[in-house]
């Protein structure tokens, strides 16, 4: 059976107390004997409860019987994932009747109607399998209302302990929708709601390119060395997220355990092939990506090096990337650059000199051109990743740059500045990302 990890989880990175409770991963799967056990025990005793009790008037058809199995197998599979990866931590679960009752691309077949009342039977003081947190709507406001969460109790931890289930006995069925469309966000606590759409040859494309990468990496050789944190390197399925309503718009890559960990820790410990990695990163991507737009060559080396400002590079680079998503000027220094930026200078005059250096694209400046780039950004990383594949040469994408063995970094940085170079028209800039 094909396995591969489906979820949301790793698309940003956050500590422990800023972690939202993720949504329920409906592909989580029993691989091993054992685990295998622990979940046909636990069915059983569901389904001891539900005659005990006469909950049933009937027995279930065939088909409802799988998909009961599926389900309790789904729940516990994922709520042990969570509690082995993230202690305490909850999952959140659709639970009313017009979410589940909706026709959705992106919802497990085992999230419908019948859901509630299976987390239901397994948080009864009888089962005690889980901690079960029903939410509530917002009334009178836009705002999302409390979702339903489920948290793993200490029985069902007991129970995991008895069958010795750990992380290598869990994995995620392969399938699930993979090309997420959203809707713009309004505002910093804003996700963006995913958008029901209608193929069409860019997204068979996209699913197809997205398929053959995510087989080719849940066959891959990669590990982890042991670090302060649990981490699941079977969790490797990445989805593409396009933006603002737009299959032109964003289309990064997201998922995948090494997202998930700082660059030390990849540095330190992510081994691929046996062999050590590195990170190879696309400098100064966005701005290449600009004048490539144009038709035009960097006339620079650094394109954050801002005349008369050159010991404000790392604020000069905050506030160009600021420059490339609204559609008008700044009228305040981009949050968390005050410390980077020369303290006599207005946000107007910063944003002056930053257009005068790059005058050849200054019309792209306040133009909402930013996820056009990420766009285009996530199309060369696309193209890198299946030109490696080819190749058989593993590498994990982070947005703008590729993991690699080391022994393959010459290859890989070559083929990233072909790549780059052949779908932008401008020259590209491949270093190793540096480990602070």
């Amino acid at each position: 059976m094909k396995i591969l990890e489906d979820t949301e989880e790793h698309f940003v990175i956050t500590t422990d107390a800023e972690e939202k409770d993720r949504p329920i991963n409906g592909m989580r799967v029993a691989v091993s004997d054992s685990a295998r056990a622990m979940v046909a025990d636990i069915t059983g005793q569901l389904l001891v409860l539900e005659s005990y009790y006469e909950m049933r008037k009937r027995k279930r058809k065939e088909a409802d019987q799988i998909l009961f199995e599926q389900q309790v197998e789904a729940i516990i599979c994922d709520l042990i994932h969570r509690d082995l990866t993230r202690p305490g931590k909850a999952i959140s679960v659709p639970f009313t009747k017009s979410t589940l009752g909706s026709k959705d691309r992106y919802r497990h077949p085992i999230l419908n109607k019948t859901l509630p009342r299976v987390i239901r039977n397994m948080a009864m003081p009888e089962m005690d399998f889980l901690q079960l947190e029903v939410g509530s709507p917002r009334a009178f406001t836009d705002r999302r209302g409390k979702q339903t969460t489920i948290k793993a109790t200490d029985r069902l931890r007991g129970i995991v302990a008895h069958y010795g289930v750990g992380l290598k006995d869990l994995a995620v069925r392969m399938g699930g929708e993979t090309i997420i469309l959203k809707e713009a966000n309004n505002g910093p606590l804003d996700r963006g709601e995913r958008i029901q759409y209608t193929d069409t040859a860019d997204t068979d494309r996209y699913r197809d390119e997205m398929r053959r990468i995510n087989i080719f990496l849940r066959e891959a050789d990669i590990n982890l060395l042991p670090t302060s944190k649990p981490v699941d390197v079977n969790d490797r399925f990445l989805v593409r997220i396009f933006n603002d309503g737009s299959f032109a718009r964003g289309g990064r890559l997201f998922g995948g355990f090494w997202q998930n960990i700082s660059r030390s820790d990849r540095h330190d410990f992510l081994l691929i092939d046996d062999s050590d990695t590195v990170t190879l990163d696309y400098g100064q991507m966005a701005p290449r990506i600009l004048y490539g737009l144009k038709g035009v060559q960097p006339h620079f080396e650094d394109a954050y090096t801002i005349p008369g400002l050159e010991d404000y590079r790392t604020g000069m680079k905050k506030v160009f990337n600021s420059m490339i998503h609204p559609e008008k000027k700044l009228s305040r220094k981009p949050r968390g650059t005050k410390s980077f930026l020369p303290p006599t200078m207005s946000i107007q005059e910063i944003t002056e000199a930053i257009m005068a250096f790059h005058s050849p694209i200054e019309d792209l400046f306040f133009a909402g051109r930013g996820m056009e780039v990420f766009f285009i950004e996530s199309q060369i990383l696309v193209a890198v990743l299946i030109k490696l594949l080819d190749l058989g040469i593993v590498a994990l994408p982070i947005h703008d740059a590729i993991v690699v063995a080391a022994h393959h970094q010459a290859q890989a940085q070559s083929i990233m500045l072909d790549t780059f170079s052949a779908m932008t028209g401008a020259q590209g800039l491949v270093s190793i990302e540096n480990i602070p």
